[in-house]
């Protein structure tokens, strides 16, 4: 799923919630403000069910405030169309991206386990 196997991963794209996702969808996510998923494309190669990503993920700066209480990994580029949810979890703490903020993930600092 991670394109760090031999067959054709599904196009995954990081999502910001700030709601509750739960495993039958997401919770609320965030919408308006410039926000938009963002293609996560370069992932660690798995192992013991783990990867993480091997670069940053930089969102549209800001430009309106939005409170963000999960990452979500979707299988489609917008909010609009029909995608699903892959995976999801929870920041440590949430965090408010005001107008003319930028939200980024560092590389490395995305860890997704399936297990």
């Amino acid at each position: 799923m991670f394109g760090t196997g031999t067959y054709s991963s599904p196009c995954v794209y990081v999502g910001l919630d700030s709601g509750s996702p739960t495993d039958t969808g997401p919770g609320s996510e965030v919408s308006g403000g410039g926000y938009l998923r963002q293609r996560a494309v370069n992932w660690d190669v798995a192992a013991a069910g783990a990867t993480e990503n091997s670069s940053a993920i930089t969102f549209p700066q800001a430009t309106a405030s939005y409170n963000v209480k999960a990452v979500i990994l979707m299988d489609g580029s917008t909010v609009a169309c029909t995608t699903n949810m892959l995976w999801y979890g929870f920041l440590t703490t949430s965090r408010l991206v005001n107008e003319n903020d930028t939200f980024e993930i560092a590389a490395s600092s995305l860890d997704v386990t399936i297990a």
